[in-house]
């Protein structure tokens, strides 16, 4: 009876075996064939800020180009590492410099781009917990046939006299005010992205988004702030980026919440990082935006 039950164990632990072998063969096969090959497309990726603060239809009518977009709300770091091997080589890819996503917790990161295993492995490989990964599994165990990016507009956020208050400002002071034990092997998987697009020989565009004046009167010289900055003069260096300021200015309020630019401040900034991916097309970019 014993040797019977070790047998049925090791048959179960074959089967197994082959059932993950064969999900993550067709996950492949799957992606492979959403991968956009084409000349004129330019790739974008980002959290929310970047969703709501790039125009695509405005950026793709100033450059000629076809944008397709892999941005969203609570985007996280696996999401990057994930869309990131969906850009082929030689490509013009506009991302994120997602603070929030750096200090936000993992468990409010929206990691649904589908299951890549080796984005997982990276992502133990570099710090991140296996019970993250395992989450994150949970979230795609149905995204066999997921598609990375999409062409398909979406709305800005309209203009107001007024910023809107999803959440109180005091809910802000964590997210800058107390270090995150998550910090480290996020920003090294965000780089680990940065490091494949840069073998791939892509050129790269990152936008470090603008907070409404009230954030930035304490995150400004905030430990988190310093960790970023830090982040980002690495990056600068490591991938011999030109440092850019873009200054955001205008009578009307151009941002819709603590956050996120509105729908004048999204044409205002979205005309200007075309004109510099007009400019140049063979520089790295580190974009700093500040409104005025």
């Amino acid at each position: 009876m014993k040797k019977f039950l070790i047998k049925l164990l090791i048959a179960l632990a074959w089967v197994s075996c082959l059932i993950v072998t064969v999900y993550f063969i067709l996950h492949e096969k799957s992606r492979r064939t959403n991968i956009l090959d084409e000349k004129d497309v330019v790739f974008v990726w980002g959290d929310s800020q970047m969703y709501q603060g790039l125009n695509t239809s405005l950026f793709g009518n100033k450059t000629g180009k076809t944008i397709v977009t892999s941005a969203g709300h609570g985007k996280g770091v696996y999401d990057f590492l994930v869309s990131e091997k969906n850009i082929p080589s030689n490509s013009v890819c506009v991302v994120s410099f997602p603070e929030c996503a750096f200090f936000r917790n993992p468990l409010s990161d929206n990691n649904r781009t589908g299951l890549e295993m080796s984005c997982l492995l990276d992502l133990i490989g570099l710090g991140c917990p296996l019970n993250e990964c395992t989450r994150i599994i949970g979230l795609n165990r149905q995204s066999i046939n997921y598609k990375a990016f999409h062409d398909v507009e979406h709305a800005m956020y309209p203009y107001s006299d007024s910023l809107v208050y999803p959440e109180p400002l005091p809910l802000w002071y964590p997210l800058f005010e107390e270090k995150k034990d998550w910090f480290s092997w996020k920003a090294k998987s965000y780089d680990k992205g940065l490091q494949h697009l840069y073998d791939k020989n892509c050129q790269m565009i990152l936008i470090q988004f603008p907070f409404d004046e009230q954030i930035e009167a304490f995150a400004s010289e905030s430990v988190n702030r310093h960790l970023s900055d830090s982040l980002k003069n690495t990056i600068v260096e490591k991938y011999s980026m030109r440092h850019d300021t873009i200054r955001l200015h205008s009578d009307s309020l151009l941002m819709h919440d603590l956050s996120h630019l509105n729908e004048v401040g999204a044409r205002l900034l979205t005309k200007q990082i075309a004109d510099i991916m007009r400019s140049d097309t063979t520089n790295n970019h580190f974009v700093k935006v500040i409104i005025d």
